[in-house]
């Protein structure tokens, strides 16, 4: 690969990065909205009616919409990308303290409409708070430990890859004339099962006769095992040429 077609590559990479992380923002920026706007008709309806039987359903669907989304961020290796570990630990008890603080108040308007007094009422909604608290923040520190791990496993598999496609021997079977007919050569081996790459020959590769020629032509490399096969392949092209 030349050093121009690596630097496109490198700067195709640095854009796709860049699209994924901000539709992943946007994703996040839209459930957030949604999850705010269902917990909040939530609250505001058990203040109305003072009965949680009537917002089962909604708290129901908020439950199962935050436990999806944190099982698609987590499978798809995102839960805490890009964060140093303070700022996940950080961003996590946050979290923790919010959620538990909603759900306390509606516990609270339930304690209240049970007749409980103020102290009651106080004691056990801190102690709820607490107690809530604690678990949001284990489970999304577990839920981190999980993502961290699969990102893990998955540098490993692709160092695994990029290792043992390091160690494939690489043969050179041709030397093309042109861009074209090594494309058509390529596309050729690959049809046949025969994986293969080009390189422009010669020690400077920058210099060219006319567009599309190189003064060294184009060498064609398979694999050292696949060398023979697709010699023959290219000798029958040519011949029927």
């Amino acid at each position: 690969m030349n050093k121009e077609m690596k630097e496109t590559l490198d700067k195709v990479a640095v854009y796709e990065g860049w699209v994924k992380q901000k539709a992943l923002k946007a994703g996040n920026l839209a459930f957030a909205s949604m999850f705010v706007i269902s917990v909040l008709a939530i609250i505001i309806q058990m203040l109305l009616t003072v009965d949680i039987r009537l917002v089962l359903g909604e708290t129901a669907t908020a439950l199962v919409g935050g436990i999806l989304y944190a099982s698609i961020m987590v499978y798809n290796g995102i839960w805490d990308k890009c964060l140093p570990k303070s700022a996940t630990i950080w961003r996590d008890f946050l979290t923790s303290v919010i959620c538990a603080g909603i759900f306390t108040v509606i516990y609270g308007v339930c304690l209240f409409r049970m007749g409980a007094t103020e102290t009651q009422i106080t004691r056990l909604a801190l102690g709820f708070l607490i107690g809530i608290t604690i678990v949001a923040f284990i489970i999304l520190r577990l839920l981190a430990f999980i993502n961290r791990k699969r990102n893990q496993n998955l540098s490993n598999v692709q160092e695994k890859k990029e290792i043992s496609l390091s160690q494939v021997e690489w043969t050179k079977i041709y030397n093309a004339q042109n861009i074209v007919e090594t494309e058509q050569l390529v596309e050729m081996l690959k049809q046949n099962g025969i994986a293969a790459f080009s390189q422009e020959a010669g020690a400077n590769v920058a210099m060219h006769g006319a567009p599309g020629f190189g003064i060294y032509g184009v060498d064609i490399f398979v694999k050292t095992d696949d060398a023979e096969k697709a010699v023959q392949l290219i000798k029958e092209i040519n011949n029927q040429e």
